[in-house]
Formats: structure tokens, sequence, C-alpha cells
């Protein structure tokens, strides 16, 4: 039934409204069809004051068991933040709560799925025997399997790829430079090497060869040096002594009997200097006047 709505007509007692039997019959029909409404929801069972159904409070649905007791259910919500929508599905079943999911998925209903039940034991019990350790990969890699996605027609380990270096394989690719020089394809070891290499005292021994005479107009020594310095060849080359220039405050350590020349060393005036080891200083030798005939 609809609402039914009371005509009260256009002011107080114009005639035009519902006489008051009309009125209380729709006020009536109203509340019936109200308290059926709410029966739906809410059930008496017949004790005094008691209800089994359906109640609202403080804005949560309030279920009552069938116990009509203090304990009930209530459906509430987190204060919403936006706006929400919950959809249940279109079919019969139980509502699981989050502990409920949890128990389930550790569960024989798992097991029943699955055929086997793991637990965190039994987990790590199928990766290990499903799973390879660093021993098993290094044997991999050098298995049927690693061998025949590779392009070559045989597989080395590390003991045959060193072998090879020192295989034909190399020795092939070397043997030319050998033969540039001997006019025979040979392959080089180490003594072979050693013949287009001199170590330091071949070095040495070359130095004061022929074939370092020949490039040059006279070989000396060490002695030969010295006696050169000496010479007559030398001295007819040393014209002049160019001493270098020292003031006071630079002049070098002395030893005894050593000439220096200082610029300032004669009360600021140029001066040559001699060093007494006994006074332990330089003696100035001041200069005279000038040159003349």
């Amino acid at each position: 039934m609809a609402r039914q709505i009371i005509n009260t007509g256009t002011t107080g007692n114009d005639g035009t409204g519902d006489d008051l039997r009309t009125g209380a019959t729709k006020i009536n029909d109203n509340f019936s069809e109200l308290y059926g409404d709410v029966a739906a929801l809410q059930v008496s069972v017949g004790s005094a004051g008691g209800l089994d159904g359906i109640s609202f409070d403080n804005k949560q649905i309030v279920f009552e068991g069938i116990t009509d007791d203090s304990s009930e259910t209530r459906l509430t919500v987190t204060d919403p933040t936006k706006d929400n929508t919950i959809t249940l599905p279109d079919s019969s079943g139980t509502i699981a709560l989050i502990n409920d999911i949890k128990g389930v998925v550790d569960s024989a209903y798992i097991s029943l799925l699955t055929g086997t039940a793991f637990d965190s034991g039994g987990t790590l019990t199928l990766i290990a025997a499903n799973s390879v350790d660093s021993g098993e990969v290094l044997a991999l890699i050098d298995s049927a399997y690693v061998n025949a996605r590779l392009d070559v027609s045989s597989f080395l380990d590390s003991a045959e790829a060193i072998a090879i270096i020192d295989s034909a394989y190399v020795s092939a690719r070397q043997s030319y430079a050998y033969a540039s020089l001997t006019g025979t394809p040979t392959i080089l070891d180490s003594d072979m090497v050693k013949v287009f290499t001199v170590d330091s005292s071949e070095v040495t021994n070359m130095i004061d060869s022929a074939y370092i005479n020949a490039r040059a107009t006279d070989n000396l020594d060490s002695g030969e040096v010295l006696a050169l310095i000496d010479s007559d060849y030398v001295k007819a080359r040393a014209v002049e002594v160019d001493l270098r220039n020292y003031t006071v405050a630079t002049v070098p350590a002395g030893s005894h009997g050593k000439l220096i020349f200082t610029t300032n060393g004669a009360s600021g005036n140029p001066c040559l200097a001699v060093y007494d080891s006994a006074a332990g200083f330089y003696k100035r030798i001041a200069l005279g006047t000038q040159i003349s005939t």
C-alpha cells in the first residue's frame, strides 16, 4: 500500500478536507503497514520485551540470535573517506573472515585440492628436491645440456683450455715469425725466444763492442775520461774561471781553501772570499782598482 496523506483542506474548517473518520482511517492504515514492515525485521518471540530479528543502534545493524540475551552481532563500518561499494555474490554460502581464510589455507582443504598438504618444512623439502646447488650448477655448465647448445666440435674444460695455449693450434699461428728469420717454420720454445733478446750483461758487453766502436770516433772508459780532463786538450779550452755568485746570506757550506765570489761580502761591495776552516768562516779578499798596464 502506498502512503495515504490526510487531506487537511485549504484553510481550517473550510469543509474541503477529510472528515475525522476518514483521516483516522488513513492514520490507522499507515500504522498497520509500518508495523507489518517492522514485524518483518524484528519479530516478537512472545516473552515480555524479548525480540528476535534485526534492530538498529548507533549507526549499526544489530543481529539478535535465536536466544534473546545480551549477546548480539553488530555490523558496523569504518568511517568512510570516499564512496565505497561492497557487492555480495549471487550465490549461497558462508562469508569467511580473514582468520577463517588463514586457517583454510593450511588445512586439509588445500591438501584435498593439491593432493599433498605442505607445511613450512614440507615446502623447503619440495624446493630442495627440485633445485640445484652451486656444485650442481657447475656440473651443469659442463653437461650435455650446455654442449648441445654450443656450436663447436669438441668441449673443453679449464685444463684443456690451458693445454691448447701451448698446442699446435697456437704454434701454427706464430711459426711464420720464426720462418721469416730462418726460412723454416718452427714452433718457438723459450730458448728460441731468447735468441731475439739480450740480458743486462749482453747489453753491457755490446756498449764496448766493435759495433759501438765503428760508430764512434773515440771509445773511452772511465780512466781515459779522467786522463782527458787533465790533458792539454782540455786545458787549452779552459780559458777562464767563472765563479758562481753568492750573497753573504747564501754562501755554501765551506771547506778549507774553497774560493767563492760574493756580491756584497765587503761591507756591501763585491769581493772574493776563501774559507778558513780554523776560523770556521769565509774571509774576504778585497778587490783592487781597475786593471791597467
